[in-house]
């Protein structure tokens, strides 16, 4: 596996990660205005399953950077 590979993996989590937290203040704050959308509610769940999935991303290359590290050292 290629260290920039891992990077380039890491960085497109945090860039979900930033995605997912945008949709959820826009769905929050269009549910805190009152508004009666069921899309906002779908919005919500998806964001919360993008963040775990993005998460999941960082936290696998992460143990694959720690292994990589093992073998070269």
């Amino acid at each position: 596996m290629e260290v920039a590979s891992l990077g380039s993996a890491a960085q497109s989590a945090l860039e979900g990660l930033k995605r997912a937290e945008e949709k959820t203040l826009q769905a929050a704050q269009n549910i805190a205005e009152g508004s009666l959308n069921p899309e906002d509610v779908v919005s919500l769940s998806l964001a919360a399953l993008d963040f775990k999935a993005n998460a999941a991303v960082l936290k696998s290359t992460n143990e694959q950077t720690k292994s990589l590290l093992d073998i070269v050292a």
